[in-house]
């Protein structure tokens, strides 16, 4: 069974199409094909995004606040009016913030405003004259479809399959799920669509939106599943917070692109500590099997950034044999998720970036 089928249509945005007077430049779409097992846990992320609603440069910015020519939108037109589920986000495609994606919080017909998180994208660095795109969420709805690639339950008191969120806002190793969502598929009576465990008879949950800098877990039931994502390839690099607390903390992170890819491509050497000594690492990268049975799986691979103190190569490291050569396969997968885990320090936010890790 192949783990990952993709194909990213890339001609047209790596040549244009050219006569005597313009040339045209398609941007490049494709699809990730993941396979699902049955009765186990499987991560993934989506690494292809919906086609962008605005691209356009900054002509000012005040607070969350970023002004542009015009949005092509009308006041309110990138959110879930009355919802408090975001319905589109900003990435960052150019300057200090290149890579970083905040949800839309309002817009009117020259300006967009996001969360921007604990600090304001002005603060942050987000200057006039850096460009963004304004970019709809995946939801539980569009990216599963009628339960597609998880799994239908016929009762909602007793669902087979669910969508597990990763809990981003404590600190701390090995942490629980923040949310857990599951698809009814109305042989009950009740409403079909997504909903939320912990409020089974409440309302659906459709709009709720997927982000793509988290991970998330489809947990099966007794039927294995293929999820396949298509959309846009993306172009420019990728990027996310990473905390450093005064506990060991893990992050939870995905591979943002849709090939896979080595650890020396990732960048993670940016947000790793680099170990002296091959046999006593402080950081790591841990790897999943997604095509493992079994629920609530530990690790299946865990690697270390060796800075070549002691006179090994520098380099990525398997924890299991750090004696052996660097490890230089693609062991971050397409759609799939991994886990960094972070010693104790200062409490501190660093930027990991992942570069395209392919031309177009």
């Amino acid at each position: 069974m192949k783990t990952i089928q993709y194909s990213l249509m890339l001609a047209a945005a790596a040549c244009g199409f050219a006569n005597a007077q313009t040339t045209a430049y398609t941007t490049p779409v494709g699809y990730v094909s993941l396979d699902i097992p049955a009765a186990a846990d499987s991560t993934f992320t989506a690494p292809l995004s919906k086609a962008p609603l605005l691209q356009a440069v900054s002509t000012a910015v005040s607070g969350n606040q970023i002004t542009v020519s015009s949005t092509g939108a009308a006041d309110g037109g990138f959110i879930n009016a009355g919802s408090s589920d975001a319905k589109t986000y900003i990435l960052v495609t150019s300057g200090a913030l290149t890579g970083l994606r905040f949800p839309v919080t309002a817009n009117s017909g020259t300006s967009v405003t996001v969360n921007g998180g604990a600090t304001s994208l002005q603060v942050q660095g987000f200057v006039s004259g850096d460009s963004i795109s304004v970019v709809p969420y995946w939801t539980l709805g569009t990216l599963f479809p009628g339960g597609a690639g998880v799994g239908a339950s016929q009762d909602i008191y007793d669902p087979l399959a669910y969508v597990l969120v990763s809990d981003q806002e404590t600190v701390g190793t090995n942490r629980g799920t923040a949310s857990i969502y599951f698809y009814a598929d109305g042989t009950d009576s009740n409403p079909v669509g997504w909903r939320n465990l912990a409020d089974p008879e409440g309302a659906i949950q459709d709009t709720v939106a997927i982000d793509p800098a988290i991970t998330y877990t489809i947990r099966t039931g007794t039927a294995a599943q293929t999820l396949t994502i298509s959309g846009q390839v993306p172009s420019t690099a990728l990027a996310t917070t990473v905390l450093t607390g005064s506990v060991s903390n893990d992050e939870y992170l995905s591979n943002p692109f849709p090939i896979d890819t080595t650890l020396a491509q990732s960048g993670l050497q940016s947000v790793i500590s680099a170990s002296s000594d091959i046999y006593d690492p402080t950081e790591y990268v841990l790897v999943n099997d997604d095509l493992a049975a079994g629920q609530n799986k530990g690790a299946s691979a865990i690697y270390f950034y060796h800075n070549g103190a002691d006179g090994n190569a520098a380099g990525w490291k398997d924890l299991a044999d750090p004696e052996g050569a660097n490890v230089t396969s693609a062991i971050l997968k397409a759609g799939r998720c991994f886990t960094i885990r972070k010693a104790s320090g200062s409490s501190s936010v660093t930027k990991w970036t992942a570069p395209v890790p392919y031309t177009l």
